[in-house]
């Protein structure tokens, strides 16, 4: 099996059931953190308008 972001074989059983290798998965993992942070922003155009959740 193949890392799902660099392609590299994956070795270990932790890596091939996951799908990436140590430091893809780290990234992954920062790329839904960074996903996550930005979809809870709210833009000063929805504050004044009060649509602000």
């Amino acid at each position: 099996m193949q890392c799902t972001t660099c392609g590299r074989k994956l070795k270990d059983k932790k890596s091939i059931d996951r799908g990436y290798g140590p430091v893809c998965y780290e990234k992954h993992l920062r790329d839904l953190a960074d996903a996550e942070f930005e979809k809870n922003q709210v833009t000063i155009d929805e504050v004044i308008e009060g649509d602000a959740v």
